[in-house]
């Protein structure tokens, strides 16, 4: 037998020594990050000020920073055991500070920052109470050598008697890696001003800077700029750990209480615990700034640059900022492009959101200290932001539509452009004067001409922009047949590869009839898709009023599958007119999709919808009801302006369209102070007259 040779033991880890170097430039991105992370160290040891000195040159290779505190500081012991080991458990086994703070720091990985600033660390370090002055220095340019493992480099380290005993710690990084000037010293003044959140906390924490006499406009104590005191709009309040919002809004319109469910995205579902916040906002205009520069003496465009400083959603976890890599992480100047009439652009908003470790264990750090986490929690939180910002957005838009000239187009724009009158009064005072009435005649057919060639182009657009929020409906039912042809086409290929000749003849015909009933699934997709189409359309058609709202409903199949509403009650009946289907489906589509939308903010049991035909006068009237959570007052004479929306992520062109559409069909489109169930309720008035109508 032969004889067995296996040995088997145990291996350790080692790392090379310049994984400290390596992770200090991969994990923490800049140098603004880096000290803002040393920073963080001395808050957590009870510091109450931190200065730091910048030294001249700033440059890479030359100059250093000083980072001093009063914090409780560090004897060998704790050195050794905390400082000298990465990724140190002391701050996961002590969570709250001597002095109550919850500490920041839990990855043990903070001190890599130093590498990140500097070439050479001097340490040095006083323990309250302690007698004696702790030194150590780290030549990072030591953990570049390949050779070395990370036990083999040795820092050198003193202690000496502390002459004026004060505690504290001072970190002296020489040999900069990067330069600081004139933009980077700015975007570390405006880091700093808002590291720490509003609150007693603020107030036992002061950072000073001490610079060059070039930067002095930079230098002195850390505070916020007197605009961050004077907001247009304000609202601040919680939410709680179900999404309940209790807020105060408060602006150039008044005060106004908030005490609701957050309407988020997808439904009432809400997992990212509970937070408080604080929301200001400016309008950035000149009009708007003067006023403010005049008192504050200061000018439009040094209000702007403080704004610009300063803007953007800060998220504090125990009271300390966590740093985000965009400040415009929820993407408000996207939501902005999609729609300036109504949104907020970040720079118009200065904002603090204060979670907590506890309550909030879904909303991690990023291992690079520079964001949260991706996950449900998180989506959940932007989400709820969202929604704030827009109750904020929605009052703006009120005012501003009030208290400006109103530059709304007129419903049913169309019916103004006439110029009828203008006509009739030539025709009575130069009724003799034959080449001039000939002029006013042509020019009287040449015009309406061309009204009706741009409602031709109108309409076509309003076709499009309808058909763009289908994309999703198209491409989810589109899917499912095309997969499934697809699939019964290569099991007709097996199928005639393997199977013999007389048996193939009963697979076909199996085969086919599945492929056939699929292209049936998407042939009825593409036809109630066709109408919205940009296509010339033609003569008017008979169309049955109840259809079209099948095939309404039909488009919006997912949404209420995903929505869990239970259905929606349509009319029995059978109305005929002559129209456009697609004008129909316009406005019956935009009033059911926001309709679908509203009632998911609602418990399950409550998620109805309801549409109510009228012929009984000779021209359809329809009533679209839904139990959600209805339209306040203050913005009932908003909701039909384009670009206005009460949805967290709404365009605004639903309403406008369906208004304006309806408008041009003889109609009109209107809100009902009451419906059939508790919610919003619209009222369609048709202006063609019924054909046929069997209620």
């Amino acid at each position: 037998m032969p004889k067995n040779t296996s040995t088997h033991g145990k291996l350790s880890l080692r790392p090379r020594a310049r994984i400290v170097n390596t992770i200090g430039k991969e994990l923490i991105r800049n140098e603004v990050v880096a000290l803002v992370e040393l920073i963080k160290n001395a808050y957590d040891a009870d510091a109450t000020m931190v200065i730091l000195t910048f030294e001249e040159p700033l440059l890479p290779g030359h100059g250093a920073v000083v980072i001093e505190d009063d914090g409780y500081g560090m004897d060998m012991g704790t050195v050794r055991s905390a400082w000298m080991e990465p990724a140190t458990v002391s701050k996961l086994r002590k969570r709250v500070s001597p002095s109550g703070r919850h500490v920041t720091g839990e990855k043990g990985i903070g001190r890599f920052a130093a590498a990140r600033i500097g070439r050479t660390l001097i340490m040095s370090s006083v323990a309250k109470g302690g007698k004696e002055r702790v030194q150590v220095r780290f030549d990072w340019g030591a953990f570049d050598n390949e050779e070395l493992y990370l036990d083999e480099v040795q820092c050198d380290w003193s202690t000496e008697a502390a002459a004026k005993r004060r505690n504290g710690t001072a970190l002296r990084l020489e040999g900069l890696n990067d330069e600081w000037n004139e933009a980077s010293l700015t975007k570390l003044r405006a880091e700093l001003s808002r590291l720490v959140a509003p609150g007693p906390a603020k107030k036992d924490f002061a950072i000073t800077l001490e610079l060059p006499d070039r930067f002095k406009h930079l230098a002195g104590d850390v505070g916020s700029p007197a605009i961050l005191s004077e907001p247009r709009y304000r609202m601040h309040g919680a939410v709680s750990a179900t999404g309940k919002l209790t807020a105060k809004y408060s602006g150039p319109d008044g005060e106004k209480p908030f005490d609701e469910d957050l309407v988020v995205e997808g439904g009432p579902q809400f997992v990212c615990g509970p937070f408080s916040f604080s929301v200001d906002i400016w309008d950035r205009e000149a009009d708007d700034l003067e006023p403010l520069a005049t008192k504050l003496k200061s000018t439009v465009t040094d209000l702007r640059r403080d704004l610009n400083a300063s803007c953007g959603i800060g998220v504090y976890r125990d009271g300390f900022r966590i740093l985000m890599a965009n400040s415009d992480w929820l993407g408000l100047d996207f939501r902005r492009v999609q729609n300036p009439t109504l949104r907020l652009s970040n720079n118009q908003v200065v904002a603090f959101v204060s979670i907590t470790s506890k309550s909030n264990p879904g909303l991690k750090d990023q291992s690079n200290r520079e964001g949260i986490v991706e996950g449900p929690s998180f989506h959940s939180f932007q989400n709820a932001i969202h929604s704030i910002l827009s109750k904020i957005e929605a009052r703006r838009f009120d005012w501003r539509r009030e208290s400006r000239e109103d530059t709304r187009p007129l419903p049913g724009v169309f019916n103004q452009l006439d110029i009828g009158p203008i006509s009739e009064l030539v025709r009575k005072k130069y009724g003799s004067d034959r080449e001039l009435l000939a002029v006013v005649e042509r020019t009287e057919t040449a015009f309406h001409h061309g009204v009706k060639e741009v409602q031709k182009v109108v309409s076509r657009y309003r076709r499009l922009a309808t058909l763009g929020q289908l994309v999703d409906v198209i491409l989810h039912e589109g899917r499912t047949p095309v997969a499934a042809i697809a699939n019964d086409a290569q099991l007709l290929e097996m199928d005639a590869q393997e199977t013999k000749t007389g048996e193939i003849k009963k697979l076909i015909p199996k085969r086919m009839a599945a492929i056939r009933k699929q292209t049936q699934l998407l042939s009825a997709l593409f036809d109630r898709i066709a109408p919205f189409s940009g296509r010339k359309r033609g003569q008017p058609q008979n169309v049955v009023i109840e259809s079209v709202l099948q095939d309404a409903v039909a488009l919006l199949a997912k949404k209420i599958k995903d929505g869990r509403i239970a259905g929606v009650d349509l009319p029995k009946s059978r109305t005929t007119i002559s129209a456009h289907a697609v004008d129909l489906q316009m406005v019956f589509f935009n009033l059911l999709d926001n309709a679908v939308y509203w009632v998911q903010q609602l418990p399950e049991a409550r998620r109805k919808i309801k549409v109510q035909l009228d012929a009984s006068s000779g021209f359809p009237v329809l009533t679209f009801s839904d139990d959600g959570p209805g339209i306040p007052d203050e913005h009932s004479r908003s909701i039909f302006d384009p670009y206005f929306s009460l949805k967290p992520d709404g365009v605004g062109l639903g309403l406008t369209i369906a208004g304006e559409t309806a408008t041009e069909l003889g109609g009109g489109l209107e809100l009902l102070e009451d419906g059939s169930l508790r919610g919003a309720s619209f009222r369609v008035r048709l202006g063609m007259p019924t054909q046929h109508s069997n209620e």
